[in-house]
């Protein structure tokens, strides 16, 4: 990896990765740019998903290299063209299309217009997104679309049939991908891989590749159905088996897809970039937040621990805890929170800076398997503690640090809705970490020196090459197959 130090004038300390390099100088890497095309399933262009900002970081790299890359992705109303008017006050003037897709209806109704917007953003980033509100209107609105796309996309893998709407957007995800004429397609679902798997192509020499987000993305295993939107049918064992590559982002899933469905995947961690400045790709700044009062917690929800944050609120009164909402926070943790006069609820954090400013201890106590936690490197960058469950692969990005308590995880089993059971928890532990660090001053700043250096002399040591020299190996040992 190479590391240039900051400019004089910078906020930031440490190093920054740099970007400067042509693909077409190193020669390890070939003289040909991949063609990369990848599915994301989250929703927003700036979506607070931890998986979509890994994509879309490896994709901004990707880009900084010389490489052609685009991802098809579901944007909110107005909002490609809020960014375009955005980047239009700063001197960037980026083209934006509009065109439209039609998908059917099965029940004599006259079906859906999306709207697609194609785009380029600034960082090279290729844009094809289709209306977030039309699209789950078509699948009957925001509160049914998984449920019915589950069904359908489980028809799909298992029979090649399914409903119009489905089948229309089928189409256009092929037409899209050979429009594009991409070397890479990656993907995180099992509607994009088989669509992708069944795309008629006359290049022999398109690379398909999974991306392993959650444990509930595989098709196997006792967390197999747990989460609504993510694997449908255990027949997607089979496409998987079909890819060229698969990327676990932690051992642990790696080590749960092979003891769960004896599929050998590959273990990268997130590209360096998901952790870096966004523009200069800097080391982000420290904050010194012993001064601050919230405990922070992100996205609660009952399977990321909002129920051991709610207890731990109720314990600690003399506390301030603040929340940020995002993809898991439902009705439900609103009301469990809404009486407690220490908590502080936020939408959803666009900026997460914002929110770094604020918290002073941040709880991350999840009782599901975790495939990671984007969320304790970015803090421990920014010397801000971690008071961690060990669920999943928490302690793989704890790095060894303090704090790691242990939780009863869910175990995969569910209720009469299908939610996860989770078992009750021990607050004890908690506690004491939480007094101790929010009281104790001097603990408090060994800590955050402590996790601040050893994360970033942990981010320093990854090699920011390896994803893109995985994809460009495939590619090449098809190239010596073929001469």
């Amino acid at each position: 990896m190479t590391l240039r130090r900051p400019s004089s004038d910078s906020d930031s300390s440490g190093y920054s990765f740099s970007s400067d390099t042509s693909i077409t100088s190193d020669d390890s890497l070939g003289a040909t740019p991949m063609r990369v095309f990848l599915v994301q399933t989250a929703r927003g262009l700036f979506s607070s998903s931890g998986g979509y900002k890994a994509n879309i970081c490896l994709l901004r790299h990707l880009a900084s290299r010389g490489h052609v890359v685009r991802q098809l992705c579901y944007s909110y109303r107005n909002e490609a063209e809020e960014y375009v008017s955005k980047m239009a006050t700063s001197g960037h003037h980026q083209q934006l299309r509009k065109r439209m897709l039609h998908l059917r209806s099965d029940i004599g109704q006259p079906g859906t217009d999306v709207i697609v917007s194609d785009l380029v953003m600034d960082d090279g980033v290729e844009f094809v997104a289709l209306e977030s509100e039309a699209f789950d209107a078509a699948f009957g609105g925001k509160e049914s679309l998984h449920k019915e796309m589950g069904r359908e996309t489980a028809q799909y893998i298992e029979t090649g049939k399914s409903s119009a709407r489905l089948l229309d957007f089928v189409s256009f995800l092929q037409k899209e991908i050979a429009r594009f004429s991409p070397t890479h397609i990656i993907s995180n679902d099992g509607l994009s891989i088989q669509a992708s798997l069944a795309l008629n192509s006359a290049s022999t020499t398109v690379r398909r590749v999974a991306v392993v987000h959650t444990a509930e993305q595989l098709p196997f295993g006792p967390f197999f159905g747990g989460m609504p939107g993510h694997a449908s049918s255990h027949r997607e064992l089979d496409c998987l088996r079909q890819l060229d590559g698969i990327w676990s982002v932690s051992n642990a899933i790696k080590q749960y897809a092979l003891d769960h469905g004896q599929l050998d995947t590959s273990f990268f961690v997130h590209h360096p970039w998901t952790y870096l400045e966004e523009k200069k790709h800097m080391m982000p700044a420290q904050h010194h937040n012993w001064g601050k009062r919230f405990v922070g917690m992100i996205n609660p929800c009952v399977v990321k621990g909002s129920h051991i944050l709610v207890e731990l609120a109720k314990v600690c009164p003399y506390f301030d805890f603040l929340v940020y909402k995002s993809w898991g926070f439902d009705d439900d943790v609103g009301k469990q929170m809404q009486h407690l006069q220490n908590m502080t609820t936020r939408p959803t954090c666009t900026n997460m800076e914002d929110a770094w400013r604020d918290i002073k201890v941040l709880l991350v106590p999840s009782v599901w398997f975790e495939a990671w936690g984007i969320v304790v490197v970015e803090a421990h960058l920014r010397g801000i503690p971690v008071i961690s469950s060990n669920a999943g692969a928490l302690p793989e990005a704890m790095l060894g640090l303090d704090y790691v308590i242990p939780v009863t995880t869910v175990d995969g089993k569910r209720d009469e809705k299908g939610t996860y059971i989770v078992p009750e928890q021990d607050i004890t532990p908690w506690a004491d970490a939480l007094n101790e660090l929010m009281t104790d001053r001097v603990r408090y700043e060994e800590v955050s020196t402590q996790v601040r250096e050893t994360t970033q002399q942990w981010l320093k040591d990854m090699d920011e090459s390896a994803l893109e020299q995985w994809l460009v190996g495939m590619t090449n040992r098809v190239d010596r197959v073929n001469k």
